[in-house]
């Protein structure tokens, strides 16, 4: 039930590791997909390899659904699924799981929240079973909710009150974002979770979580004919009780460049982080998105990045992480995270960042040919392959997207990536600064 730091800056570190360089035309997915008659949506893909299977189940809604002053609702109702049902105690759906050698998890973020099992084949009737249930029976008893409501609460405390840097995070995200909902903790805060009731929680539920709000992934030892019957037998005699939703309208984020500076008595290491808003795969200027993967590629691969080799190993800095967030409903973010060295003044790191780079031809064509290297590995695990599958088809993106990924970046012109890195210095940006007390910065 980790709120898996979006799960996976997803794509985009998939995607390092990602395609032949051969940019064969063999397709990566066995993919094929129906819709039951209550509207869920069911994505097979078959890989013969092991006689294992992910079930993996998509819900269209996060925590940017959450309740205005009733952050965390989202959150605290992942919880609330491994609390049992009408059929199944409090509990006993992760031993259950786990007794017939599966593993499972859960996880929320802003546009989805998603819960797996990985499972042998023979087992999977059950693993089905068992979600389809919760789908429709979940338990709202008062005590579960009091008890898994608490917690949540210190989860928050443990996590982000104790953590200085969570803190800041935090306050970047509220001030960068302003009043779009990405502003807004996905975990919830102090102050909300009080607010929020059981009954809250049951409406959410309720609105939220039925069929033809879902998608179902199936992707390992499985075919079509094997999991029609399965599925239609577990997910269709669920009623589609969802009300139509609104098309969700985001407010444009303040065109601000602006720092905000922490310091802590429990920090021992000096960090530094610029945050810019930035396109996404999905955005109105979603022709950009590519020309950022390879600029992040450029300034942030190990020991291979501008910035690595300006920081590290100019004994600068212990740490460099450059990370490009992409594949989100509405715009995409860009993060660069700096650790310096004790005797390294931040305004020295915020310095070097801050000016021009020389990216050259050579550097766009490495970093191409990085990005579209060794994709086949990435389909052999059908728990990645069944993240990869749910969230593009959250996201309104398919299969196919992926398969045309090597050609998309292969494509990309160097001049619109030197535009891309030009664009930064235009775009929304944040920086911040944790420091050590007693320690100028």
């Amino acid at each position: 039930m980790n709120n898996m730091k979006n799960i996976f800056l997803f794509f985009s570190a998939a995607i390092i590791l990602a395609f032949p360089s051969n940019l064969k035309a063999e397709k990566l997915f066995n993919k094929k997909t129906f819709t039951l008659s209550n509207g869920l949506t069911v994505i097979i893909n078959e890989n013969h390899r092991a006689p294992i299977v992910t079930q993996m189940i998509w819900y269209k809604t996060g925590s940017i659904d959450d309740p205005l002053g009733k952050t965390g609702t989202a959150h605290l109702l992942e919880h609330l699924m491994f609390k049992g049902t009408k059929s199944i105690s409090s509990g006993d759906f992760s031993k259950i799981i786990s007794k017939n050698g599966g593993k499972e998890n859960a996880f929320t973020s802003y546009n989805y929240t998603s819960y797996f099992q990985n499972i042998a084949k023979d087992r999977l009737e059950l693993a089905m079973f068992l979600e389809a249930d919760r789908m429709g029976n979940l338990n709202f008893s008062e005590q579960n909710f009091l008890l898994e409501k608490d917690v949540v609460i210190e989860e928050r405390l443990l996590r982000i009150d104790n953590d200085p840097s969570a803190l800041l995070l935090e306050q970047m995200n509220k001030v960068l974002w302003g009043d779009h909902p990405y502003s807004r903790p996905i975990i919830g805060t102090q102050k909300d979770f009080a607010s929020i009731s059981s009954t809250d929680i049951k409406d959410f539920y309720k609105e939220h979580y039925s069929p033809d709000n879902a998608i179902l992934v199936l992707s390992g030892d499985i075919t079509i004919d094997e999991a029609i019957p399965l599925v239609e037998k577990y997910y269709g005699k669920i009623a589609p009780s969802r009300k139509p939703l609104e098309k969700r309208i985001f407010t444009a984020p303040l065109n601000l460049k602006t720092e905000i500076k922490m310091k802590s008595p429990i920090v021992k290491v000096k960090s530094l982080t610029k945050s810019f808003i930035t396109p996404s795969f999905i955005s109105e200027d979603k022709h950009l998105a590519p020309a950022f993967d390879i600029l992040t590629e450029i300034l942030g691969a190990e020991k291979l990045g501008k910035y690595y080799k300006i920081l590290i190993e100019s004994n600068l800095a212990s740490s460099y992480d450059c990370t490009y967030n992409g594949f989100v409903e509405d715009k995409g973010s860009l993060n660069i995270s700096v650790i310096a060295n004790s005797d390294i003044d931040l305004s020295a790191i915020n310095n070097i960042l801050e000016q021009d780079i020389d990216i050259t031809k050579a550097d766009v064509k490495a970093a191409k040919k990085r990005l579209v290297s060794g994709m086949e590995y990435l389909i052999d695990n059908p728990e990645t392959t069944a993240n990869l599958l749910g969230k593009f088809a959250i996201l309104g993106l398919s299969a196919e997207y992926i398969e045309t990924y090597p050609k998309m970046i292969m494509d990309v012109p160097y001049k619109q990536v030197i535009e891309a890195y030009k664009l930064l210095k235009n775009y929304p940006m944040i920086t911040t600064y944790l420091t050590p007390e007693g320690i100028e910065d």
